[in-house]
């Protein structure tokens, strides 16, 4: 008797637990099936120039198709739209009228070109590239790419054999002030006799004005290295014709000569992704800003030519290894080209005023 009980207990447990799991299985695969059915987050990407320019807008599309695939996002991209409010306002307008509910604005100017539009939808998360703005609903992202440029300058500086490097930079904004400026402090880490001739364009993408002020600089300042900070790659053009070195800008890879040093590189994607995937798990309000660097490997260079030899990839190494220790780069002593001090020994000049109060050349710019 009491052997005839305990089968029918165990029979009678057996058959709950196979009904509980059959139940539970429904359930999941009635989440799973709303999860299926349910629309997929469309997020909107605005873009300056065309996707494959060989710099800025291809690594940005590259890095949004990477943070999108793996996150099950779909984006929908306007592509050559230049910072002028009047096409930029016709853009955004559209995707909120598209029902999008996250936009991305990926140039410097765009949100202070239509702060009025940001401000008028509180019901759309904005991200952009700019601290100057501020509103609820807009949130700040970008790299930490002048910690990359500051390796860029220590290869320039450990290359030059005349100690003058040249630079071709694009608008006078907070953004290209704090990269030329990491890269003149890359040069002098390890080349404190050099100095970086610095000429302007005022434009991201201006194929003749920059092929101008780069020929000028070669002309007149007996520089045999040069940066810049455009968007394509015109400047790495001339350095071939005229056989200097350079350093590129958001290539990828070496597809152009062995006088192409390295180049500086975002992974976009680990930022998109970072930003994006709070967003859908409603953490977005515990970040107001996204600024990610060598840290996470969101920046470095991107390769080495065969002329950068072992020594100097050394001196990268060290110097990048610090900065992911923590180690900021605009520490000690630091006097603009005016002679006024932002930072003494033993100070450092911190995010705020990085982001917000950087309008000035540091000491050994010159501008020819």
């Amino acid at each position: 008797m009491k052997s005839k009980i305990t089968i029918a207990t165990l029979v009678a447990v057996i058959a709950f637990f196979v009904l509980l799991f059959v139940s539970f299985d429904k359930i999941g695969n009635e989440e799973s099936n709303k999860m299926a059915k349910a629309p997929k987050l469309r997020v909107g990407f605005v873009l300056l120039s065309d996707t494959a320019d060989n710099g800025w807008n291809e690594t940005h599309y590259k890095g949004i198709r990477a943070a999108c695939d793996s996150l099950s996002v779909q984006s929908t991209l306007t592509i050559d739209i230049p910072e002028v409010r009047e096409p930029l306002l016709k853009a955004v307008n559209d995707m909120i009228a598209d029902s999008l509910k996250i936009i991305v604005l990926t140039s410097y100017s765009y949100p202070i070109l239509i702060k009025d539009v940001i401000e008028a939808h509180p019901e759309v998360t904005f991200y952009g590239i700019n601290w100057e703005y501020s509103a609820p609903n807009y949130k700040a992202y970008f790299a930490r790419i002048y910690q990359a440029r500051y390796l860029a300058g220590v290869v320039a500086g450990a290359m030059t054999k005349t100690n003058h490097v040249g630079y071709v930079a694009a608008m006078k904004n907070i953004q290209v002030y704090r990269g030329l400026n990491a890269f003149i402090l890359g040069v002098q880490s390890v080349n404190p006799k050099a100095q970086v001739y610095v000429r302007w364009t005022n434009s991201w993408n201006e194929g003749e004005m920059e092929v101008e002020n780069a020929n000028k600089l070669i002309d007149s300042s007996g520089i045999d290295v040069i940066g810049f900070h455009q968007d394509r790659a015109y400047i790495i053009e001339v350095a071939e014709k005229r056989g200097l070195y350079c350093i590129g800008n958001h290539v990828e890879n070496n597809r152009f000569s062995p006088k192409m040093l390295s180049s500086i590189a975002i992974n976009w994607g680990i930022i998109y992704k970072d930003f994006i995937q709070d967003y859908i798990q409603k953490k977005d309000n515990e970040n107001m800003d996204y600024w990610i660097g060598l840290e996470k490997g969101a920046v470095g260079l991107s390769f080495y030519s065969s002329e950068v030899p072992d020594s100097v990839k050394a001196l990268v190494d060290s110097a990048a290894q610090k900065i992911k220790e923590g180690y900021n780069i605009f520490s000690g002593k630091i006097v603009d080209s005016e002679g006024k001090i932002h930072s003494e020994e033993g100070e450092s000049i911190g995010d705020e005023i990085l982001r917000g109060d950087m309008e000035w050349l540091i000491k050994g710019a010159v501008e020819p």
